[in-house]
């Protein structure tokens, strides 16, 4: 039987969800649902899906849904979540879950009292090459991990009034791409930092536009992570140890990793092709879902709570 999904928000990163989900096998793609009914009739009749709304709850309470996809702004994931959750609907919600620790332990505790699946779309964690990066670090490849390096920057055009700016609709380079780092950092280690730092520089809306960032583990690994919405960034992560040191190239969808001894020589290299790094994540989730569980291996609620707390603490500091 197919698994049915319904998709709640229909901007740029449903679109490109939705294209690689249409290759999936055994799914199917129910419903969507925006504000605007004319967009999600147009986006429905672009993409086959059999039904469209122009109000979330319609979608939501709609019995032939078994999956929700929540592509809305982070400023509404918190509300849409746990309506879902609560109408006992498994769902894949963009990064990150919610804007603060707090909403995101909330939501992973219902998730649990009703015994539906939730799981972060942190793709990220389901590429091949960032879990073939963190066997070697488990297994010892490099020794005692020391140093972790990570940015994800990129240019946008200022607009006050879009997601990336708008302080209303939880705008900000950490929200948009500094969980990246944040995760990749905290994923590769499976630990909590001990010490959280970071300064930002502030746009005109007064949401973070670049953002520096440093992390202490009780292990004794660093963390140096930068995350910015004004200038393109090499997207290369390095993890150091006291034996060599790892590449993972374009780490937030990784293509290929390197493994290199402490003088620097190549000693393994792993690759894998895709077009989009998306199929991973939709079928670690559908596997996930129809083997019943409510949480998901490769991208854990402790790692969604970590996460979550850091960038509480950084925007503490910066005063939002």
């Amino acid at each position: 039987m197919n698994i049915r999904y319904g998709i709640i928000g229909l901007g740029d990163i449903a679109t490109r969800f939705v294209k690689v989900l249409n290759r999936v096998e055994n799914v199917e793609l129910t419903a969507v649902a925006a504000r605007d009914k004319a967009k999600a009739e147009a986006f429905a009749d672009k993409f086959n899906a059999r039904k469209s709304y122009g109000n979330y709850i319609e979608l939501i309470n709609d019995k032939e849904i078994d999956v929700i996809y929540v592509a809305l702004t982070h400023n509404f994931h918190y509300e849409v979540v746990k309506h879902c959750l609560n109408k006992g609907k498994a769902v894949l919600c963009e990064k990150p879950l919610t804007t603060n620790k707090r909403n995101s332990e909330e939501l992973i505790a219902l998730s649990r009292k009703k015994n539906v699946l939730l799981m972060e779309a942190m793709w990220m964690k389901c590429v091949p090459a960032y879990l073939k990066a963190k066997q070697w670090v488990k297994t010892g490849k490099i020794g005692d991990v020391k140093l972790i390096s990570a940015s994800f920057g990129y240019y946008a055009q200022f607009n006050p009034k879009s997601r990336l700016f708008n302080p209303d609709l939880a705008g900000g380079s950490v929200y948009d791409v500094g969980v990246y780092p944040i995760q990749f950092a905290t994923g590769i280690l499976n630990e909590c930092p001990e010490i959280v730092n970071g300064i930002a520089t502030n746009c005109a809306t007064g949401v973070d536009e670049f953002a520096a960032i440093n992390m202490s583990f009780k292990s004794g690994v660093l963390a140096t992570l930068s995350c910015g919405l004004t200038a393109y960034t090499n997207r290369d992560a390095r993890i150091y140890g006291t034996q060599g040191n790892i590449i993972v190239y374009d780490f937030f969808g990784s293509p290929k990793c390197e493994l290199y001894d402490s003088e620097n020589n190549l000693k393994e290299c792993f690759g894998e092709k895709f077009e989009d790094g998306l199929i991973y994540e939709i079928e670690h989730f559908n596997e996930l879902y129809s083997n019943k569980k409510i949480e998901s291996n490769l991208v854990p609620h402790r790692d969604v709570i970590m996460c979550a707390e850091i960038v509480d603490k950084l925007l503490k500091k910066w005063g939002r």
